[in-house]
């Protein structure tokens, strides 16, 4: 392989994400204000934490897919409904509750092929697109929940060490106001209309399956802080599970989210030394309210998950509530605003690509509808 091959190799890998490209480009412009010095091991020792649960879940969850967990239970729940109705509103669901364990993107990215493959072999097309919108907001809003249903989400607990039952307590308005609003928009606007799905269910590799709910399990002692200040002990029990057994699995791991994270922890950790640049953005995030809607309009153009990083950075511990709510409210709106929303778009553009405009219109329109009731019912609760 000659150095022009390797040269656009390297471009190709910084091209094709576009969120980890400017989070490189950010920490690199950052050391020249802040100049590379052993102070950056902290950056990362204060944080690895996080790559750790990440690593260990992405790989926990690839195995489960791999195995054929999430298509079986959907499957074997589709199954017993013979209705479009009840048919949409157990696929979405069972993408709210999955999204609570595993990451929303996981859940996506095996729950809305099934869901375009169930519409087509119905008859019931006309109705893909909502359905698929309702499983990407659902998804979102279920993994809300919980620490380990997005990287955000792990990132912040972590970052204000938000005790776990708190951190549910803070996001069960919500993920509850989401479910409902869920149900009652697939109740009313999916209609009635009988069919019944011809659905074999997949070959479970059980055997496998068992390993990879322990890797899964081992991550979630990691997030209930079993393993607090020796985290590295769910790294090698990770590795030492899945490297002899399943080895293929390391291949899947999503490594520029990863890179991603490591590249804001470099410029966040750099910002945090500028004192004026942290004093002057923190004076605009002094309230409930200015960091909720800060992080909520943030995350329509850079995605949630690098919002959540980059304003943790001026945001004061107090208002650590409405930073993670706004962002996790923040995931609906725009298609930008989670990443795992971009993997909805991308099948749908697959299946129907005459309908992308339909599809961001009606996404936006139900978006934003949801964003106002939940945001109404965060201030009742919440007094902001």
């Amino acid at each position: 392989m000659n150095a022009k091959t390797v040269f656009r190799n390297i471009l190709r890998f910084f091209w094709k994400d576009k969120v980890f490209l400017i989070a490189f480009a950010m920490a690199v412009v950052s050391c020249f204000f802040i100049p590379p010095n052993p102070g950056y091991s902290s950056y990362v020792s204060s944080n690895y934490r996080v790559l750790v649960i990440m690593f260990s879940l992405m790989t926990a969850v690839a195995g489960l897919y791999e195995a054929n967990f999430f298509s079986f239970v959907a499957i074997n729940l589709v199954s017993k409904f013979y209705s479009i109705k009840w048919i949409a509103l157990v696929i979405v669901v069972a993408t709210f509750a999955l999204g609570m364990w595993v990451t929303n993107d996981a859940v996506l990215l095996t729950l809305v092929p099934f869901t375009l493959f169930v519409t087509k072999q119905t008859g019931q097309q006309k109705h893909a697109l909502l359905i698929v919108i309702l499983q990407t907001i659902a998804a979102n809003m279920g993994s809300a929940l919980t620490p380990m249903g997005d990287p955000q989400n792990i990132y912040l607990y972590s970052f204000y060490g938000i005790p776990f039952s708190t951190f549910i307590a803070s996001m069960a308005p919500i993920t509850i106001t989401g479910f409902v609003l869920l149900i009652a928009t697939t109740l009313v606007l999916i209609p009635n209309t009988p069919c019944h799905p011809i659905t074999v269910s997949p070959k479970v590799a059980w055997k496998r399956l068992a390993l990879y709910a322990t890797v899964f399990a081992n991550a979630l002692l990691c997030v209930l802080r079993v393993f607090e200040g020796h985290e590295w002990i769910a790294l090698v029990v990770t590795l030492g599970l899945i490297a002899p057994f399943a080895s293929h699995l390391f291949k899947k791991v999503d490594y520029t989210l990863l890179l991603t994270f490591f590249s804001f922890f470099i410029f966040t950790g750099n910002m945090s030394q500028l004192t004026q640049v942290k004093d002057f953005v923190g004076r605009y995030l002094n309230t409930d309210a200015s960091v909720y809607f800060t992080g909520l309009v943030t995350s329509q153009f850079i995605s949630n998950v690098p919002a959540s990083i980059l304003l943790s950075t001026f945001t004061d511990s107090a208002f650590w509530r409405p930073l993670l709510q706004g962002v996790n409210v923040g995931s609906m709106g725009t298609v930008l605003g989670s990443l795992a929303s971009l993997i909805t778009l991308k099948f749908v553009l697959r299946d129907f690509p005459d309908q992308g405009k339909t599809y961001l219109k009606i996404y936006t329109a139900i978006c934003v509808v949801f964003i106002v009731v939940i945001t109404a019912v965060l201030f009742l609760v919440n007094g902001y």
